[in-house]
């Protein structure tokens, strides 16, 4: 079968692009993300690509570009947030076949700032906790992942059932960071989580998406499926917790009881400078 022509694609890509802005809650995200891909997509022309089926080193090169024009840390971060959320849309909907910002570290933070994601108290997390184990096994395995084990959701969303390694008391999975594979040993109750999450599968993702059920054939959970469960976490009127806001709780936790390396190495951070970026104030 030949493949799509230039002109084809670029329609599809403006379907999704148009199905993907519609789907931001927020006018003020919708607009920043908007111009962002738009930017990206000026530079994928001037490159000869198209952002629906820009690969992993195009990414990078882009990133490249828009550091060498001045653009701010922030900035940049924002762009990859708003490449990354229109990718995990294009692989939900079947336009894409993978989301190539999954393939390099995000861009990192300015040092020495301090971070903006919300400071989860131990109630409110218990009361997540309890929520997500009543509302879905999905759910419930990835709080726990992020929370008690410090995984990145991206880390969390890799794992295959066969990653998952030996039994109570000693359960671990295989992790992947920056292209090594890693053996991590979980909590006694993220295992449990984990396996009531896998059921009785013995291959495949093990966070899989709602189609899985319906086809038979288990498909993996995307960063936009995995933003959807942990949004029903969040009550009317309550302000959003998020996928950042549960991990940075797992570092704070640990502050007074671990040297810094130790929280570095578990949460798979690359420098301690992002360690006391999460601790910010903390006393």
């Amino acid at each position: 079968m030949p493949a799509p022509s230039r002109t084809r694609q670029l329609a599809v890509q403006q379907q999704i692009v148009d199905a993907w802005l519609s789907a931001l809650e927020s006018p003020n995200t919708r607009a920043a993300y908007r111009s962002d891909l738009a930017s990206f997509g000026r530079w994928c022309v001037q490159q000869g690509a198209i952002p629906l089926t820009a690969d992993t080193t195009t990414l990078v090169a882009f990133h490249a570009a828009r550091e060498q024009a001045g653009d701010s840390a922030a900035t940049i971060r924002r762009k990859w947030s708003a490449l990354s959320s229109f990718y995990d849309f294009a692989v939900r909907s079947e336009a894409a076949a993978h989301n190539p910002t999954l393939g390099t570290d995000r861009p990192p933070v300015a040092t020495g700032a301090r971070s903006p994601t919300l400071r989860l108290t131990p109630q409110a997390v218990d009361g997540y906790r309890a929520l997500a184990a009543a509302l879905d096994p999905r759910l419930e395995a990835l709080v726990e992942l992020l929370v008690i084990d410090g995984l990145k959701v991206s880390e969390a969303l890799a794992l295959d059932v066969d990653d998952v390694r030996g039994r109570h008391p000693t359960t671990t999975i295989i992790v992947r960071r920056r292209g090594e594979q890693h053996r991590v040993r979980i909590d006694a109750g993220t295992a449990r989580a984990v396996r009531r999450c896998a059921a009785d599968r013995r291959d495949g993702p093990l966070f899989t998406n709602s189609r899985s059920t319906s086809t038979g054939h288990p498909e993996r959970l995307t960063r936009f499926g995995a933003d959807h469960l942990i949004r029903q976490l969040t009550g009317d009127g309550e302000e959003r917790v998020t996928a950042n806001a549960l991990r940075r709780y797992h570092i704070t936790r640990h502050a007074h009881s671990a040297p810094l390396e130790e929280i570095r190495d578990r949460a798979g951070l690359a420098d301690v400078r992002s360690v006391r970026r999460y601790l910010g104030d903390q006393d």
